[in-house]
C-alpha cells in the first residue's frame, strides 16, 4: 500500500539508528544508611529526655548523645539497697541456723545410740553378771544357814543329853531350841529371796531391760526423722532466704542498669537523625526533643553512617525476574537533580512485601541499591531523601532501533510507515526486546531510514484498510480451527488498556506484542494470547458472530442480524448477496474501531454494549 505523496507533507520522522541498546529497570526509592545504628530507650515504663545532642550533630563512638531523667531510679536505687542488705543479712543467718541444726541433729543421733547402747549393757550386764551373782549368793546364805541350822541341831541334841543327866539346866536346852528354830527361819528367808528372784525378779528385770533396748531403738528412729525434718525445715528456710536475697539483688542490679541507661551512648560513629515519626494524617510529629516523655523500646536517635549509603526500591512482580544482585544502576536524586550517582544491587527480596490497603493485589520485591561513589561524594546524601534508580539489566552494542512511538501493531504483525523522497510506505517488520524509548529492529528497516512518528494521526485510512486486511486473514484461519466461545477476563488494571496489545484487526502505536514488548513478561517474553482469538474488552466476536447466526449457514442473513449489526448490514455486506459472512462481520468491526480512533470494542459508543457488535 502506498499513500498519496501528499501525504508526507507535514509528517515527524524520526531515523531508524544503529547504536546503543540498554534495557533496564527504572524505580523510585528512598535513600538510607547501610549501616544503620538504632540507638532506643532501654528504661522501663515512660521517662524524660533531659539532654540530646543537635540533630545533625556528627558523633563518635563511645560518646553521650542522649540523657534521659533518672531521679525517680535513684530513689528506688537506695530503698531497693537497704532491701538488699536485709536479705542478705535473713540469708547469711539462715546458713549459720542450718549449721546449728545439723549439729543439733547430730548430738541427738549420737545421745540416743548412746541410750540404747547402754541398755543392751545393762541387759547383758543382769543376764551375765547380776542375776548369776545373786543366785550365787543366795546359794551361799542357804548353804551358809543349812549348816548354821546343823550346828545349831547338834548343839541342841547335845544340850538335851547333858540336861537328861543334869548337867545343864532347862534354860539353856530353851536357848538351844530357839537357836535352831532361828537358823530354820534364817534358812527358809534364804530360799524363799531365791524362789522372788527366780520366779519373779529375774523375769520382771530382763523384760524391763529387754522394753529398754527396743524403745532406745525406737527412739533412735524418732531422733533421726525428727533430725531430717529438722534439716530439711532450715534448708528450705535458707533457699526461701536465698531467694529472696537473689530476687532482691537482681532489682538492684536492674536499677543499676536502668540508671546505666538513662546515659544513651553512641554505638557508632554517625550523624545523628532524630527519630521522629509520622501519625495516621501523614503530618510531621516532633517526638524527640528535651522535656518529651519516651517510653521503653521507643527509637530516640538513628545513627547512620553516611559513607555507606543505599537506596530501598520496590521492584514490580513483572520485572523483579531481571533484577539480579551484581546489576549496576544509575541513582537520580530528587535533592540533587543535575548529578547522577551510581550504585550496584546488593540484594533482591525472595518474598513480596506488602504495598497496598485492603483489595490491592499488587506485589513488589524490596530491592537494595548499593551506592558505589567515592566518600566525598557520598557525604552529600541524607537518609530519607527520594531517589530514581535505573538498574541495567542489558546492554548491547550496534543494535538497531527505533522510537516505540513509530510502531504500529496490528494483531500478531508490526508496521512502519517509511518516509523516502516524499514517499511514504509501509513496511512489515519484525521487531526484538523493547525498551522504555526504543524498540529493536530485526527486519524490515535499514539503518538511516525514516520512519513516522504517530502515524495514526495521518494515515487513519490506511491503517483501517489495513486492520480490515488483518481482520480478514485471521477469520479465515480461525473459521478452519473449532470455535470456541469464551469470554475473556477484563484486564485487571483498566487503565493499562491503552499500552495493551490489540487482536483481530486492533491496532496500536507503540511497544509490539512480541519480544520484549509492554505485555511481554519479564526477560522480554511475550504475554498468553487470549482465548479463541478474541480481542480484550470482555467479548469474543466468535461468540457474537456464533450467536445471531441461528441456521449455522456460516453467515448472517438481515432477519437474523440484530441492534448495531443491522443498522450496519448493508455496509457490511460489501459484495451484496444478502448476507454478511464472517470475513465480512470482522472487516465491518475492525473499520468501526479504527473510525472511532482505534479504541478497544466497548468504549465510545460503538462498542458491544449489550453483546451488539
Amino acid at each position: 500500500m502506498t499513500p498519496s505523496q501528499d501525504q508526507t507533507e507535514g509528517l515527524v520522522t524520526e531515523i531508524a539508528k544503529s547504536g546503543t541498546f540498554q534495557i533496564t529497570v527504572v524505580e523510585k526509592g528512598t535513600l538510607d544508611s547501610m549501616k544503620n545504628a538504632v540507638l532506643s530507650s532501654k528504661v522501663e515504663g515512660l521517662t524524660t529526655i533531659i539532654m540530646i545532642v543537635p540533630e545533625g550533630t556528627h558523633v563518635k563512638e563511645g560518646e553521650l548523645v542522649c540523657e534521659l531523667d533518672s531521679s525517680a531510679l535513684s530513689d528506688k536505687e537506695t530503698q531497693q539497697e537497704i532491701a538488699v542488705e536485709k536479705a542478705k543479712a535473713a540469708f547469711e543467718q539462715g546458713r549459720e541456723d542450718l549449721k546449728i541444726q545439723e549439729a543439733q541433729n547430730e548430738s541427738d543421733i549420737e545421745s540416743a545410740n548412746l541410750k540404747l547402747k547402754l541398755a543392751k549393757i545393762d541387759l547383758k550386764k543382769f543376764q551375765e553378771g547380776e542375776l548369776v551373782q545373786q543366785i550365787n549368793d543366795l546359794d551361799s546364805q542357804i548353804k551358809l544357814a543349812e549348816e548354821n541350822l546343823s550346828r545349831a541341831q547338834e548343839s541342841y541334841e547335845y544340850v538335851q543329853r547333858l540336861a537328861k543327866k543334869g548337867y545343864r539346866t532347862q534354860n539353856d536346852l530353851e536357848s538351844e531350841r530357839i537357836a535352831v528354830q532361828t537358823q530354820k527361819i534364817n534358812a527358809e528367808l534364804v530360799r524363799g529371796k531365791k524362789r522372788v528372784l527366780i520366779d519373779f525378779t529375774e523375769d520382771r528385770t530382763l523384760a524391763e531391760l529387754e522394753a529398754n533396748v527396743k524403745e532406745y531403738g525406737r527412739e533412735i528412729q524418732r531422733t533421726e526423722s525428727k533430725t531430717r525434718a529438722a534439716l530439711a525445715q532450715k534448708k528450705a528456710e535458707l533457699r526461701a532466704r536465698e531467694l529472696t536475697f537473689e530476687v532482691e539483688s537482681k532489682k538492684y542490679e536492674r536499677l543499676l542498669a536502668q540508671i546505666k541507661a538513662c546515659k544513651i551512648i553512641a554505638t557508632q560513629d554517625g550523624q545523628v537523625v532524630y527519630a521522629n515519626t509520622r501519625d495516621g494524617r501523614m503530618t510531621e510529629n516532633v517526638m524527640i526533643d528535651v522535656g518529651v516523655g519516651v517510653r521503653e523500646r521507643q527509637a530516640i536517635i538513628n545513627l547512620p553512617d553516611l559513607d555507606l549509603m543505599k537506596v530501598n526500591a520496590r521492584i514490580h512482580e513483572s520485572r523483579i525476574s531481571m533484577v539480579r544482585p551484581g546489576m549496576s544502576a544509575t541513582i537520580k536524586v530528587d535533592a540533587y537533580p543535575e548529578e547522577v550517582f551510581h550504585g550496584e544491587v546488593d540484594s533482591v527480596a525472595s518474598v513480596p512485601s506488602s504495598t497496598g490497603g485492603f483489595g490491592n493485589n499488587t506485589k513488589e520485591y524490596e530491592a537494595v541499591i548499593r551506592i558505589t561513589d567515592e566518600s566525598e561524594i557520598v557525604n552529600k546524601l541524607r537518609p530519607g531523601l527520594t531517589a530514581t534508580t535505573e538498574i541495567l539489566v542489558e546492554r548491547r552494542d550496534e543494535v538497531l532501533q527505533i522510537p516505540v512511538q513509530a510502531n504500529i501493531t496490528i494483531g500478531a504483525k508490526q508496521f512502519v510507515f517509511v518516509a523516502k523522497e516524499k514517499k511514504v510506505d509501509l513496511k512489515p517488520i519484525k521487531v526484538g526486546k523493547t525498551n522504555a524509548n526504543f524498540i529493536e529492529i530485526l527486519e524490515g528497516l535499514e539503518a538511516a531510514d525514516s520512519v513516522v512518528m504517530n502515524p495514526h494521526s495521518h494515515f487513519k485510512k490506511e491503517i483501517s484498510d489495513l486492520e480490515g486486511e488483518q481482520a480478514k486473514e485471521q477469520a479465515k484461519e480461525q473459521a478452519k480451527q473449532p470455535e470456541v466461545i469464551s469470554i475473556a477476563k477484563p484486564p485487571e488494571n483498566p487503565g493499562a488498556s491503552g499500552s495493551q496489545n490489540k487482536a483481530a484487526g486492533g491496532a496500536t502505536t507503540g511497544r509490539p506484542a512480541g519480544p520484549g514488548g509492554p505485555d511481554a513478561a519479564p526477560g522480554g517474553t511475550a504475554g498468553a494470547p487470549q482465548a479463541g482469538g478474541g480481542p480484550p474488552g470482555g467479548f469474543d466476536p466468535n461468540a457474537i458472530f456464533a450467536a445471531m447466526d441461528k441456521d449455522a449457514d456460516g453467515k448472517i442473513a438481515k432477519s437474523e442480524a440484530e441492534g448495531r449489526m443491522a443498522e450496519n448490514f448493508d455496509t457490511d455486506d460489501t459484495d451484496a448477496d444478502g448476507f454478511v459472512s464472517k470475513e465480512e462481520f470482522l472487516a465491518g468491526m475492525a473499520k468501526r474501531r479504527a473510525a472511532r480512533g482505534g479504541g478497544p470494542p466497548g468504549g465510545g459508543g460503538g462498542g458491544p454494549a449489550g453483546g451488539r457488535p
